[in-house]
């Protein structure tokens, strides 16, 4: 598996891809706020001035509602961000000073055999800025016991502040699925689904994404030469 995130985090290419957001908010007495957003997301890496890989999400959000649109945000009313960097690492040993983890033997997902991993933040790691999160979090991830590749990961995180000091049960998960780049294959979220059920149960905040139709993102120059033979401009 550190062999897998460290081909991801070093030779991954900038891409694009296609994204599905179902976004809604369920209240009682209320009806259900609910928004669906098409938009190109995109992925791209850099170097830190340390040495460290640092990835940018961004969209261009096409149509909100099937209603043409443009923007880089998504406005809600549930948003889940990270899944294509913090996830990915979440059993490694980069963060083996975080979570504390346990295999459980004999785990299936499916019909197929798998290693299970559960993972929970320990007791230092509250608060703690290097980590993923600060707040008392389990988990379990599946992974491919032939290739070592992650299939699949969820998590739980009870008093979770969803928002203006509303605590909620938050749950997430997130589905990998391989994507090939000039020949080489990578594995990348093709779901994500998130819940938040406040505690008091004035609301439900829940996101579900698809992901599909992964490009490299390249960028494509001409070189004009022979300037001078070149045919002068048109008159204005």
């Amino acid at each position: 598996m550190q062999a897998n995130l460290s081909d991801y985090l070093h030779n991954v290419p900038n891409f694009f891809c296609d994204e599905r957001v179902d976004s809604r908010l369920q209240q009682p007495g209320a009806s259900e706020q609910k928004t669906v957003t098409d938009s190109i997301f995109r992925l791209r890496r850099s170097v830190t001035p340390t040495d460290e890989w640092q990835f940018s999400e961004s969209r261009e959000i096409k149509t909100v509602n099937k209603q043409v649109a443009k923007g880089e945000d998504i406005q809600g009313p549930a948003i889940f961000s990270g899944a294509f960097t913090n996830a990915a690492a979440v059993v490694s040993l980069e963060l083996s000073h975080c979570y504390d983890y346990n295999l459980i033997p004999d785990a299936r997902l499916g019909k197929s055999p798998v290693l299970l991993v559960e993972f929970a933040t320990q007791e230092s790691a509250i608060g703690d800025k290097s980590c993923p999160t600060s707040e008392r979090e389990t988990g379990r991830a599946w992974i491919d016991p032939n290739n070592f590749h992650l299939l699949r990961v969820e998590a739980r995180i009870p008093n979770h502040e969803a928002v203006d000091g509303i605590l909620a049960l938050w749950t997430w998960e997130i589905e990998y699925a391989p994507v090939t780049f000039d020949s080489r294959q990578f594995w990348m979220p093709k779901t994500i689904a998130s819940k938040a059920e406040a505690n008091d149960n004035r609301a439900v905040w829940s996101f579900t994404a698809n992901y599909r139709n992964y490009h490299k993102l390249t960028v494509t120059s001409h070189i004009i030469t022979d300037v001078d033979k070149n045919p002068p401009s048109p008159p204005q």
